[in-house]
């Protein structure tokens, strides 16, 4: 039900279809920044001149930025009325892609990518701020929830068709374009609609010298200091490395230094009461495996590309069904949330789907997969992201007293945004233990004088004989086919190693979620102060 102060924030011939219209214009380019250009990720990488590593981890920075600014961002906005502070961040939003758009250095990459998630902040906490002023009853702002994740997990698979129209029809650079001209109609469409002498201020005014520098540097510092150590960890050979171990010790000593100041401090940065909270530390935990299972949709993609042969538009198309998935999961939980349902069936149905998607998935990898066998994993994937997310997140927030509820919505970010980099790293750690093993195993099974052998290498010289090449050639070209053939056997048969072994951790929990000892759980009046994200 809309709320009936709603004339108060927007102009009195607006409707509510264009409320909702103009925030989910408005949203869907910031959330979509996040990992824009994760579906061309050799594209990126060529275009900087680095290895896709510093390509992903230009992706985590944007995610870290928003971690660790979330406390501080939140006491330095209350310094500014609503409307100038959202077309302040925009327009600071659009000078950072419009300076990317002309540079080609990645080390100005990564500085900018860190500032641009930490002003998305302003722009995010307001039109969040708007989404749940239209809400009054419990109901409707559980449904306001919804309505926040459908948008913001959604936006991750409709970027894939995005991706496609950039970089088949312009330059890399081309998607910080985007980013300049994004955003301006959601926001020109919100500058009409909206009252000149809004106030959305939750916090009221705080001065900048009261704000917790100290405490932001010091958290910004040991976060990008142990993402850089998950992520590269593997590339650099783990603690064999220097740089490793430089890394590794400098986060722990930051972040030890950071936790003995939030005792210290009567306002701390994060309150760490929040871990008292029982039900608090299993949703953390919850998080962590929840992310854990869906991180490696990756291993999916590079498979639909490589054995499925399907290009960029179409493969944007068959992600479609992931978005759909998403949306009807989050909407469910919402419905079984409020009906009363005990949370851990929600839980079980979700991690559930997740296991389907899985085993499914271990059905298909294979060269001869074809399109309609895709679509029922990705569905069950995007399923499970959405009733997880919103049950698990709804349930750690409104688990812990109400005036700490905002450090255990930042709390649990840093959470997502650690599992979420850890997710990436071990696909690749794993892909590259996995595949030396069925390298070695190839290698220790067939010989030269192996009539299969002989017979592949045979009809790849055929092959190349019938397409002009000369004998020489056929001979060396064949060994390659050889070789690729080899290496993308390798490459599915360490899909299915992965998706195997998630899929047993996912048959314990859900054997765990069943089995714990009973705990209560009641969802809670949702404060019109809190956001949980």
């Amino acid at each position: 039900m809309p709320n009936d102060n709603n004339n108060k924030i927007f102009k009195d011939w607006v409707p509510t279809w264009l409320v909702f219209f103009s925030l989910f214009l408005f949203l869907v380019p910031i959330a979509a920044a996040l990992g824009i250009y994760m579906g061309g990720m050799s594209t990126a990488s060529s275009y900087y001149g680095v290895d896709t590593i510093d390509i992903r981890y230009s992706v985590v920075i944007y995610y870290l930025a928003i971690v660790v600014s979330f406390p501080l961002e939140a006491r330095f906005s209350g310094n500014f009325t609503s409307k100038p502070y959202l077309i302040g961040c925009v327009a600071v939003s659009i000078f950072i892609n419009g300076i990317l758009y002309v540079s080609h250095s990645f080390a100005l990459l990564l500085v900018m990518r860190f500032v641009a998630g930490t002003i998305s902040l302003g722009s995010i906490g307001i039109v969040f701020t708007l989404v749940f002023s239209q809400f009054h009853e419990q109901r409707s702002r559980v449904l306001g929830y919804a309505t926040m994740y459908a948008t913001l997990f959604g936006s991750a698979p409709l970027s894939y068709l995005l991706d496609a129209w950039l970089f088949s029809n312009f330059n890399f650079n081309s998607v910080f374009l985007f980013g300049v001209f994004g955003a301006l109609p959601g926001l020109i469409l919100l500058c009409v609609i909206l009252r000149n002498d809004i106030d959305l201020r939750r916090n009221g005014k705080t001065s900048l010298k009261s704000l917790d520098w100290a405490s932001y540097v010091l958290y910004a510092s040991a976060m990008l200091t142990l993402a850089y150590f998950i992520l590269y960890g593997q590339y650099y050979q783990w603690l064999q490395s220097r740089r490793m171990v430089f890394c590794l010790g400098a986060a722990l000593v930051l972040l030890v230094l950071f936790l003995i100041r939030q005792l210290i401090l009567k306002t701390p940065f994060i309150d760490l009461r929040v871990f008292k909270s029982r039900n608090f530390r299993i949703g953390m935990g919850l998080l962590v495996l929840f992310y854990l299972g869906k991180g490696d949709m990756s291993l999916l993609s590079g498979f639909i590309s490589n054995s499925v042969n399907l290009d960029v538009y179409h493969y944007g198309y068959v992600m479609l069904i992931n978005f759909v998935g998403i949306v009807v999961g989050v909407f469910l939980a919402a419905r079984y949330l409020l009906e009363g349902m005990r949370i851990r069936i929600i839980w079980m149905m979700g991690f559930g789907a997740l296991l389907g998607y899985h085993l499914f998935s271990l059905s298909i990898i294979n060269t001869q997969a074809e399109i309609s066998d895709l679509l029922l994993p990705l569905f069950l994937q995007g399923l499970g992201n959405g009733m997880l997310i919103i049950s698990i997140v709804l349930f750690y927030v409104t688990a812990v007293p109400p005036e700490i509820g905002f450090s255990a919505s930042v709390t649990g970010v840093a959470f997502r945004a650690c599992t979420f980099t850890s997710a990436m790293a071990l696909t690749n750690a794993s892909g590259l233990y996995f595949r030396k093993i069925h390298q070695q195993s190839f290698s220790s099974s067939i010989t030269q004088a192996d009539p299969l052998l002989a017979d592949r290498l045979t009809q790849y010289k055929q092959a190349l004989l019938e397409g002009g090449a000369s004998i020489p050639e056929s001979r060396s070209g064949a060994m390659r086919l050889l070789g690729k053939t080899v290496a993308n056997q390798n490459n599915l048969l360490f899909i299915k190693d992965y998706f195997f072994y998630m899929s047993c951790l996912l048959i314990l929990v859900l054997i765990a979620i069943a089995t714990i000892p009973h705990f209560s759980y009641h969802i809670k009046k949702i404060k019109t102060k809190l956001i949980p994200v």
